[in-house]
C-alpha cells in the first residue's frame, strides 16, 4: 500500500512540474500605437498634415521585432495607427493670417455626427493607397515564420468598427494571422496582458457605448464625434498646414503656445477668435473643465445674471494659459473676438465658471447659494480615472486562466515604463497590476528638444514654424513583452538611430532624450 501512495505522489509532482503556471507565453510581443498613417504626399512632397513619414525606420524596426529568437513575435498596434480624422482631400489655405480648410466629406460640421460608413470607407482607401508600402511592411511580417498581428481601433481610427472599412484593411492579409479586435481591446491567451487605447479614460475622447461608436440619424448609421475630433477639425487642422509638427509636441497646448508666440498681432487676434470660439462654446462642460483648468466641485451658477457680464470677465478663464490670455486679452482690445455671451448655453457657462473658480483672483461666477456635487470628477488626474476605468472594466473581461498582471494604452503619445497600479479592493481582495504606456510610434518632440534643434548652426533663420516633423529626433517608442513564466516582462523599448545613421533598440521614453 506505502509503494502504491508512494507512485502516485510522485505522479502527482510530476504531474504538478509538468503543469505550465497560468499566466506563461513563449512569444515575444510588442505594443506599438499612434502612426497615424494618413493623408500621404502631394505629388511627391508630404501633405503638411501627414504624421507617418517614417516607412524606413518603421521597417527596420519590424524587421528587428520580427526577428527575435522563438516560435514567434506578436505585433499589436495598439489604436490610432490610422488618421481618419482627417480628410486626405481637404483643402487649406496655408496662411497663417486666415487659416481655413474646405473638407467636402464626414458631416464635419457636425459637432456630434461623423462619417457614414462609406464615407470613412473613402477615406481609409486613400490611406492605405497612400501608403502601399506600409501595407506591404507589415504583410511581410505577417508572413515570417509564426508572426501574427493585432490591431486596435483607437478613437482616430474607430471607423475600423465599421464592418467595410475592417473588411478593406484584411483584404490585403488574406491568409494571413491579421486581425482587427473587434471587442475594443486585444488580452493574451492567459489573460495576463490587457491592452486597448487609451482613449476610453480621456472625457475629450471618449465615445459612448464603446466599442459601438454609432449614432443613427434620419435612418443613416454614423460615427460619434467626441470633443476631440471636433478640436482636431476647428482648430488644430487648419494650423498644421502652417505649422506642421504642431501635433508633433509633448501635449497640446506647448503647439498652441508656440503658435501664438510666432503670431503678429492681427494672426493673434485671428487664432483667438477660432481657439476661443471654440473652447467656450463647442465642448462639453465636463471636457472644458479637464483642457482649461482643474476644477473640484462647484455650486449652481446663476446662468441669467452670468449672460449680463462683459467678455473680459470670460477671457479670465484662459488665465491658466499665459500666452492664451495675453493674446485673448490683447485680441479683446482690438474688437477681434466678437464674443456674445448670451449665445452661451448652461452647459458652457457652467464650463467657464468651474474653470474661473480654480483661478486666483478671478471675478467669481454669481451663484444661486447651492452646492453641486457632479463636477467632483473634475479634480481626478489621468491615474485615478484610468484606475476606475479598470475597476469597471476587468469584471467584463472574458473568463481567462488568471488575473490580469499588465495594462498596455498608448493615446497621450508619453510613453512610461510599466510600474505598478493599485486597483484597491476588488472580488477576491486587493488588486494591484502594472501599467505602461507605448508613447507614439512617430517623432514627438519636447520644448527642451525643439529648443536644442532651433540652436543648430544648420538652423539659423528658421522658427519653430518652419520645422517639419523630419527636423524631429528620429525617435520612436514600444513596449516588449518577452516571454515570460507566472509574470509579464515588460520594458520600454526606445528605437532611435545612432551616431552611424543606424537603428538600435535601448531602454526609457524618447521625450526628453
Amino acid at each position: 500500500m506505502m509503494t502504491n501512495l508512494l507512485r502516485w505522489l510522485a505522479l502527482l509532482a510530476m504531474m504538478l512540474c509538468l503543469a505550465p503556471a497560468w499566466a506563461a507565453s513563449d512569444r515575444h510581443v510588442f505594443f506599438v500605437s499612434d502612426l497615424h498613417v494618413g493623408a500621404g504626399k502631394e505629388g511627391k512632397k508630404w501633405k503638411q498634415v501627414e504624421d507617418f513619414r517614417w516607412q524606413a525606420d518603421f521597417d527596420s524596426f519590424l524587421d528587428w521585432a520580427g526577428g527575435q529568437p522563438g516560435p514567434g513575435t506578436d505585433m499589436v498596434f495598439v489604436g490610432d495607427t490610422f488618421e481618419l480624422w482627417q480628410s486626405p482631400t481637404m483643402v487649406c489655405s496655408g496662411d497663417f493670417s486666415n487659416p481655413q480648410c474646405r473638407i467636402d466629406d464626414c458631416n464635419e460640421a457636425h459637432s456630434e455626427r461623423g462619417c457614414t460608413e462609406d464615407e470613412a470607407l473613402a477615406r481609409f482607401e486613400h490611406v492605405l493607397n497612400a501608403h502601399p508600402d506600409f501595407v506591404d511592411a507589415v504583410r511581410r511580417f505577417a508572413g515570417k515564420g509564426r508572426n501574427r498581428v493585432f490591431f486596435i481601433p483607437g478613437n482616430h481610427d474607430a471607423a475600423l468598427l465599421f464592418p467595410k472599412v475592417r473588411a478593406r484593411l484584411l483584404r490585403p492579409f488574406q491568409g494571413q494571422p491579421v486581425s482587427v479586435m473587434r471587442a475594443g481591446y486585444w488580452i493574451s491567451a492567459d489573460g495576463a496582458i490587457l491592452s486597448d487605447h487609451g482613449h476610453q479614460f480621456d472625457d475629450l475622447n471618449t465615445f459612448k457605448d464603446w466599442p459601438a461608436p454609432f449614432v443613427t440619424n434620419d435612418g443613416v448609421q454614423r460615427l460619434r464625434k467626441p470633443w476631440g475630433e471636433n478640436m482636431v477639425q476647428q482648430f488644430y487642422n487648419q494650423y498644421e498646414f502652417v505649422f506642421p509638427i504642431v501635433d508633433n509636441l509633448s501635449d497640446e497646448m506647448t503647439g498652441i503656445n508656440y503658435a501664438l508666440e510666432q503670431a503678429n498681432r492681427s494672426q493673434k487676434v485671428v487664432a483667438m477668435r477660432k481657439l476661443f470660439r471654440f473652447l467656450l462654446w463647442q465642448q462639453s462642460t465636463r471636457q472644458a473643465g479637464i483642457l482649461l483648468g482643474d476644477p473640484g466641485k462647484a455650486p449652481v451658477w446663476d446662468h441669467t445674471k452670468v449672460k449680463e457680464q462683459p467678455p473680459a470677465f470670460f477671457v479670465e478663464a484662459l488665465k491658466k494659459q499665459p500666452e492664451l490670455y495675453a493674446a485673448a486679452t490683447e485680441a479683446l482690445a482690438n474688437g477681434g473676438l466678437e464674443f456674445d455671451p448670451k449665445a452661451l448655453s448652461e452647459e458652457d457657462i457652467d464650463a467657464i465658471c468651474i474653470t474661473k473658480s480654480k483661478i486666483e483672483g478671478a471675478t467669481e461666477c454669481p451663484t444661486t447659494g447651492q452646492l453641486g456635487a457632479i463636477y467632483k470628477n473634475w479634480a481626478l488626474g489621468r491615474e485615478k480615472l484610468e484606475v476606475m476605468y479598470l475597476t469597471q472594466e476587468l469584471p467584463r473581461l472574458p473568463r481567462r486562466p488568471g488575473p490580469v498582471a499588465l495594462y498596455v494604452f498608448a493615446h497621450t503619445h508619453s510613453a512610461f515604463e510599466p510600474t505598478p497600479l493599485s486597483l484597491g479592493e476588488m472580488k477576491g481582495g486587493s488588486v494591484t497590476l502594472k501599467h505602461a504606456n507605448t508613447g507614439a510610434f512617430q517623432r514627438v518632440a519636447s520644448p527642451p528638444q525643439i529648443a536644442a534643434i532651433l540652436a543648430k548652426p544648420e538652423m539659423a533663420g528658421r522658427t519653430v514654424l518652419d520645422l517639419q516633423p523630419e527636423d524631429l529626433p528620429a525617435c520612436y517608442n514600444a513596449i516588449w513583452v518577452k516571454p515570460y513564466q507566472a509574470t509579464p516582462d515588460a520594458t520600454l523599448v526606445r528605437w532611435s538611430k545612432s551616431g552611424d545613421g543606424a537603428f538600435a533598440a535601448s531602454t526609457g521614453p524618447c521625450l526628453g532624450q
